[in-house]
């Protein structure tokens, strides 16, 4: 990895209906997070006990910025779901794969 990134994982231990409702809404999710500068990628995975986001910006910056919108975004549009705060984790990205990356070569 040529430059840093950071990643924010978000831990929402929610009901299934959270989690469809996420999902429906994604167009409204990615208009959030577009604009910020950096703004890499947003995943949502289902767990066994809820879903976890994933986002990926430029620096830390991005991806407070990420948490702080979202929380917004939950708060006025899932106010519902938006009783208990997510464990949040975020941190600097020390390795990140992909299929597109050249594969090592050997010495």
């Amino acid at each position: 990895m040529k430059k840093p990134m950071f990643a924010s994982t978000l831990k929402f231990n929610e009901a299934p209906t959270f989690i469809d409702e996420l999902v429906k809404r994604q167009d409204e999710i990615m208009s959030v997070l577009r604009p910020i500068r950096g703004f890499h990628s947003y995943d949502l995975i289902k767990t066994h006990d809820g879903v976890t986001a994933v986002t990926m910006c430029d620096d830390r910056a991005g991806v407070d910025e990420s948490n702080r919108l979202v929380a917004g975004w939950l708060k006025d549009k899932l106010p519902t779901f938006a009783t208990k705060a997510p464990e949040v984790s975020t941190g600097e990205v020390l390795v990140h794969l992909n299929s597109n990356q050249p594969q090592p070569v050997a010495v």
